[in-house]
C-alpha cells in the first residue's frame, strides 16, 4: 500500500500545476489534480479499514467535518438572506455562468462547491499524510511548470506561433478554446506571455511565485532560475508587484538582507528598467495604461470597480454578513469571497490563509512556504480571480504541516518565539 500511495502522490505532485488540461474536455472540472484529490479519499478509507484511528486520521476527518459545516452554514444563510432581501438581480457584476438568470440556488453554486471540495481534499491530504521524502515530487511539478513554459516561449520565438499541445480548456468571457496564448511586442520582437500548463498568464502568476520561493528556500538553483525566467516573461504586472513586495517583506521579517533575494530583486529591477528604456511603449502598456484604464485590461478593472461599488450599495445586512451565495460572482478572490460568503466567510478564509503566513518560523523549509502563501494573498487582493488553483491548496496543506512542527516564531520579531506542541503529520 505504501509503494502504491507514493507512486500516486508522485504523479499527483507532477500534475498539480497542470490546470489548463481537462481529462474530459466537455467537463470543466476534470483537471487531473482535482480528480486525484477525490481519488486520495481511497487511501484515507484504506487507513480506516486496516489501521487504528491515528492522530492524523482524526485530524483529517475532524477538519473535513468543520469545513463542511462552515460551507453548509454559509450556504443556508446566504440563500435565506437573498429571499429576505427579495433581490432580483446582481447589478452589473461579473457572474459565473451569466446565462443562468436565477437569483437563489444558482447552478454555479454547486459546480464551484465541487471544485472547493476537491481543493479541500488536496489541502487535507498534504496536511496530514504528506511525507518529507516526497518533497522531491513537488519539485518535479515545478520543473514541469517551468520547463513547459520555456518550451512554449522558445517555440513562439522561433516559429511565431503557439506550440501548446497540452491545454484544452476554455478561458475568458469569449471562451477561448484551448490555449489562450497572448503575445507582447518588445519593439520589433513579438514574444509569448508565458502561461505554461495553466493556459492563461494571470493564473500562471498565482502558481509560479509559490514554486519559486519554495525552490529558492530549498536551494534548487536550476529550478529557481527557470521559474524566475518564466515569472519575468509572463509580463504580468501583478506578478512583478507581488514578487517585489514579497522580497521586501521578507527582508523586514527576517531582520536581515539575504544576498540571493537581493540578486532576485536586482534582476527584476534591471528587467523592468531595461524595458522602460529600450521599449517605453511596452512598459507603458504594462503599467501606465493599465493603471490609468487606457488599455483593455485597465478599463476592465475600472469597470469592475464601479460594478463592485454599485453591488455593495445594494447589499442588505444579511448580504454583508453571509454573502449572496458561494460561487456566484467572478472577481479578484478576496472581493469575490466578500460578495459570495460575506464578512463571515471572508474572515474565515483570511484566518486560514494568514495563520501560517504570520506564524511559520523564518527558517529554511518554512520560509519558502511562508513567502509563497504571502504571494498568493497579495495576488488574491490584486487581480487573481481563481481560488481553485490546486497548487494553492497543496502549499496551504504543506504550510500547516510545517506549522505543527517545532517552534513558531512571531513575525517581524525574529528573536522572539513561542512554543507549540509537536503534532505528527504522518499516518504512523
Amino acid at each position: 500500500m505504501q509503494k502504491l500511495e507514493e507512486f500516486y502522490v508522485a504523479i499527483w505532485c507532477v500534475l498539480m500545476p497542470v490546470t489548463g488540461t481537462l481529462l474530459l474536455p466537455s467537463v470543466q472540472g476534470t483537471i487531473p489534480a482535482y480528480m486525484m484529490g477525490f481519488g486520495s479519499v481511497l487511501f484515507v478509507l484504506a487507513r480506516l479499514r486496516f489501521g487504528e484511528m491515528t492522530p492524523a486520521l482524526r485530524g483529517y476527518l475532524g477538519t473535513a467535518l468543520l469545513a463542511f459545516a462552515a460551507w453548509a452554514f454559509l450556504f443556508a444563510a446566504s440563500q435565506l438572506g437573498l429571499l429576505a432581501s427579495d433581490r432580483t438581480d446582481f447589478q452589473n457584476i461579473s457572474m459565473i455562468d451569466p446565462n443562468d438568470l436565477k437569483v437563489v440556488l444558482r447552478t454555479s453554486m454547486f459546480t464551484q462547491s465541487m471544485y472547493l471540495m476537491a481543493c479541500v481534499l488536496i489541502a487535507l491530504y498534504f496536511r496530514y499524510f504528506f511525507r518529507p521524502e516526497w518533497m522531491r515530487y513537488v519539485f518535479y511539478g515545478g520543473y514541469l511548470l517551468a520547463g513547459y513554459g520555456i518550451y512554449e516561449w522558445l517555440y513562439f520565438l522561433v516559429f511565431h506561433q503557439p506550440g501548446d499541445f497540452l491545454v484544452n480548456r476554455a478561458f475568458g468571457e469569449e471562451q477561448h478554446i484551448g490555449s489562450w496564448s497572448q503575445g507582447i511586442d518588445f519593439g520589433p520582437i513579438a514574444l509569448l506571455r508565458i502561461k505554461s500548463t495553466l493556459g492563461e498568464p494571470t493564473f500562471f502568476a498565482g502558481v509560479v511565485l509559490p514554486y519559486l520561493f519554495l525552490a529558492f528556500d530549498h536551494r534548487k538553483v536550476l529550478l529557481s532560475g527557470m521559474l524566475l525566467f518564466t515569472a519575468l516573461f509572463s509580463t504580468s504586472t501583478a506578478c512583478y508587484i507581488t514578487l517585489a513586495s514579497c522580497l521586501v517583506v521578507k527582508s523586514v521579517w527576517s531582520g536581515r538582507v539575504k544576498l540571493g533575494y537581493v540578486v532576485m530583486l536586482g534582476l527584476l529591477a534591471l528587467f523592468l528598467v531595461g524595458i522602460a528604456m529600450v521599449y517605453p511603449d511596452t512598459f507603458d502598456n504594462m503599467f501606465g495604461s493599465k493603471f490609468s484604464g487606457d488599455n483593455v485590461s485597465g478599463k476592465m478593472r475600472l469597470d469592475q470597480a464601479v460594478a463592485l461599488h454599485d453591488l455593495f450599495a445594494s447589499f442588505t445586512v444579511p448580504n454583508w454578513l453571509f454573502g449572496v451565495g458561494f460561487g456566484y460572482v467572478y472577481e479578484s478572490v478576496f472581493a469575490e469571497l466578500l460578495i459570495d460568503t460575506g464578512i463571515i466567510g471572508l474572515g474565515l478564509f483570511l484566518f486560514v490563509l494568514f495563520r501560517p503566513i504570520l506564524l511559520l518560523p523564518v527558517r529554511r523549509e518554512s520560509e519558502g512556504l511562508k513567502l509563497g502563501l504571502l504571494a498568493i494573498a497579495i495576488l488574491f487582493s490584486l487581480t487573481l480571480s481563481e481560488l481553485f488553483l490546486p497548487p494553492t491548496w497543496m502549499f496551504l496543506g504543506l504550510a500547516y504541516r510545517q506549522l505543527t512542527q517545532g517552534q513558531i516564531q512571531l513575525p517581524f520579531f525574529p528573536r522572539r518565539a513561542v512554543r507549540t506542541a509537536t503534532f505528527s503529520a504522518t499516518s504512523a
